[in-house]
């Protein structure tokens, strides 16, 4: 753990803050949530989510059969299907990335294709009953916590690899947390039984999303000449103020609402992120799937995902669950010079390549 690393993480387009502390016992206090990311140290974190990691377990416990079939938002599988990702997606994914970074090894694989390992994965576990994937998906978890939990300071932020580029160790777990709060929400959308995100833990993984996630997916050869600012201006309890800036081909994002900008998108975070993750309607995903061969097979994940991301955004915008207002030619541009969630493939090609 304590070897002496060969390279740091290339900051390219990504402004990364330190980790500080902050005690998270908020809500036995009655304070308002944390929004701040970084002010959260590792301690933190996994207190967090092991309070979601309860209560996601709660939730897997109390789906009936029926319930476990029904179609969710997401790339037009079921929630069986959904668990089964969720399982698979900690060995296949996320230990692997993981296990290289604490090698000393933080560069990426030869390949990491996790649309197409996701649908293996799944596949390969269509048969297995409902009750064996949940006692997997605890042992799976419960491993790479342990990992999690083993970790020190100085190992929570060693350089790693994940299809955005270099990260950290903290951006691993901060993606897998964020990846399965949203898939909890997918289960129990379909199921009508969704109660909300919960803001002590959202809170700070909307401001993660916004200020580390979404500057990982800038591409600065779409940006040449470009400069403009966009505020994101989202509401709810984990809601707030966000300033996207691209000039000189960088980005970064900073908190507050202190400049002037050419372009502002209103909503509130639960459905800015849903559009981003390409959470479409159920019925928009299984149609999906019945022409996912038209680009060939190789590349049918990558055609349900742009068909669901479409979906999901045009709807948003339909329904004003999403405003953008602002110079127009600076949208377009904006909007040209960000890897989308349906271009994760190319995206990790790309990544690979710059090593």
């Amino acid at each position: 753990m304590g070897l002496r690393l060969r390279f740091a993480p290339r900051p390219a387009n990504v402004r990364i803050g330190p980790t500080h502390y902050h005690d998270p016992l908020l809500r036995a206090r009655g304070e308002r949530p944390v929004s701040d990311f970084t002010s959260l140290s590792r301690r933190d974190w996994l207190t967090l989510a092991d309070r979601f990691y309860g209560r996601l377990d709660r939730t897997l416990a109390g789906l009936t059969s029926d319930e476990w079939q029904r179609p969710t938002a997401y790339l037009g599988w079921s929630a069986r299907d959904v668990l089964a990702h969720m399982t698979s997606a900690m060995p296949v994914n996320f230990r692997e990335v993981l296990g290289r970074a604490l090698d000393g090894n933080p560069g990426p694989p030869p390949e990491f294709d996790t649309f197409s390992r996701n649908a293996r994965e799944v596949e390969r576990r269509r048969t297995v009953p409902v009750a064996s994937l949940v006692r997997e998906f605890r042992t799976e978890l419960e491993a790479i916590l342990r990992t999690y939990r083993e970790l020190s300071d100085s190992d929570w932020d060693r350089p790693a690899w994940f299809f955005v580029g270099r990260v950290r160790v903290r951006t691993l777990f901060l993606a897998q947390f964020a990846d399965n709060v949203f898939h909890e929400r997918d289960l129990l959308m379909a199921n009508r039984r969704w109660p909300g995100f919960d803001p002590e833990y959202t809170a700070p993984l909307v401001d993660w999303f916004l200020r580390e996630l979404r500057p990982a997916t800038f591409r600065p050869e779409r940006a040449v000449g470009l400069r403009a600012a966009m505020r994101y201006r989202l509401h709810g309890p984990t809601g707030g103020d966000w300033t996207l800036t691209v000039a000189d081909g960088a980005c970064r994002v900073e908190r507050g609402a202190d400049r002037r900008v050419d372009v502002t998108l209103v909503a509130d975070a639960e459905s800015l992120v849903a559009a981003a993750q390409a959470r479409a309607a159920p019925w928009v995903g299984r149609l999906a799937r019945t022409v996912d061969w038209i680009r060939g097979r190789a590349r049918a994940e990558d055609t349900v995902a742009a068909v669901t991301g479409a979906a999901s955004l045009a709807w948003a915008l339909a329904r004003r669950r999403i405003r953008i207002g602002g110079d127009r030619t600076v949208i377009a541009r904006l909007n040209r010079a960000f890897w989308h969630f349906w271009q994760r493939t190319a995206m990790t090609a790309a990544n690979i390549a710059k090593g």
